[in-house]
């Protein structure tokens, strides 16, 4: 008896320094499953450190944490912006309770110099916030620079020159397990690319298809609501997350759960049937294209919807007329709230991938065809590849 306990004594003693050494020290038991625990992927080691510490003090902390609501961020900041709270640059990890400041000291660990760009860091983060803050519902939102599908843009880390690109996040995704709501605090990530890397493992992801100003998420107006209500569902979660971000030009909140698979169904038989009539239909394509919604320094962003809606108004054939209504009625299916300025009449809440020459298909093209998902497992990159000749 004697024996076994010396022995627990140092497995625990080896555990106990492990920790520390990794980072991730557990300054106390597991707290109550709670009914919502938000976690925050902080990616401030670039030029959007500025707004790290506003965000956390004046967005997470005004509700902070209780029984029912738990709140974690996991912030990584940089040199050369700001200096605050003794100039902090490392990753640092928060459990946000309520009127916290960002100073280091209230961190409950410090993780050192992490790469927020590596999906290892987003791996130990969301399993040290599910281990420490159980519950019955997670959301995760990803806050720094995007741009969809793009390689070299998504939680943009500058020290480690590194990105979170999308078939990083792919590989991660196992070891991430279900979330109920993602949200990217980030530019032009309401692509129906990033959206099927999700289906499966999220019921709602909420987004921009344009580019995200000083605002975005406005994340005291989500947790205000959470608190008030924390039996909201991942639907009204998405929802709320949506209608926060009220100063950006596009936000929409999607479902990404069994209801986007109708759509993914629909752009791929949609795929195929202008593939087919490409010989017949390329200048009415052209002008399809050329009168679709597009976005601010990302032509090659289409609003989905839009594009549906313009084939079928040019074209005559009644198959290719068909399956275009079938993918704007899935579009209405799976987005629950959308909103966007008079400057974007048809942005609908879903951008899809456009090439129109030969000379648009650079790396970025390869890269989509090789890496990506949805164009891997449904006809629409054939098509492009058809068309842009």
């Amino acid at each position: 008896m004697r024996k076994s306990i010396h022995l627990i004594v140092i497995v625990a003693t080896v555990l106990a320094v492990l920790s520390t050494l990794t980072g991730t020290v557990q300054a106390a038991p597991p707290a109550a499953q709670a009914k919502w625990t938000v976690m925050v992927y902080i990616s401030g080691d670039n030029n959007l450190e500025d707004y790290v510490v506003k965000d956390i003090e004046l967005e997470l902390a005004p509700t902070g944490s209780s029984a029912n609501v738990q709140v974690v961020a996991l912030a990584d900041r940089g040199p050369g912006y700001d200096t605050s709270y003794g100039d902090w640059q490392t990753t640092k990890l928060f459990h946000v309770t309520q009127g916290m400041t960002a100073d280091g000291a209230n961190a409950v660990a410090d993780w050192g110099e992490r790469n927020m760009g590596d999906k290892q860091t987003l791996i130990d983060f969301v399993t040290w916030s599910k281990t420490n803050y159980p519950a019955d519902h997670y959301a995760l939102y990803f806050w720094g620079h995007g741009w969809n599908w793009h390689p070299g843009y998504v939680m943009q880390d500058d020290t480690n020159a590194d990105t979170l690109d999308l078939d990083e996040l792919k590989a991660a995704q196992p070891s991430l397990g279900f979330i109920d709501v993602v949200a990217y605090d980030g530019c032009n990530m309401s692509s129906i690319e990033v959206l099927n890397a999700w289906r499966g493992y999220a019921t709602v992801m909420s987004g921009s298809q344009e580019y995200v100003g000083w605002d975005g998420v406005e994340y005291d107006l989500v947790l205000a609501q959470l608190a008030a209500n924390p039996n909201m569902t991942a639907d009204q979660v998405g929802i709320a997350t949506s209608q926060s971000a009220s100063n950006d030009k596009t936000w929409a909140a999607v479902a990404v759960d069994s209801r986007l698979t109708t759509l993914i169904t629909a752009v791929d038989q949609w795929s195929v049937a202008l593939k087919n009539g490409l010989a017949a239909n390329r200048k009415k394509y052209d002008r399809a294209f050329g009168a679709t919604q597009d976005f601010w320094q990302a032509p090659m962003d289409r609003d989905l919807y839009d594009m549906a809606y313009e084939i079928n108004r040019n074209v005559a054939d009644t198959n290719i007329k068909a399956k275009s209504q079938a993918v704007m009625n899935a579009v209405n299916g799976v987005v629950l709230n959308e909103h966007h300025v008079n400057g974007y009449p048809d942005a609908h809440g879903i951008t899809i991938y456009y090439v129109s020459s030969a000379a648009g298909k650079d790396a970025n093209y390869t890269y989509y065809r090789t890496k990506i998902d949805f164009a891997l497992n449904t006809g629409w990159d054939e098509f492009l590849d058809a068309y842009a000749k």
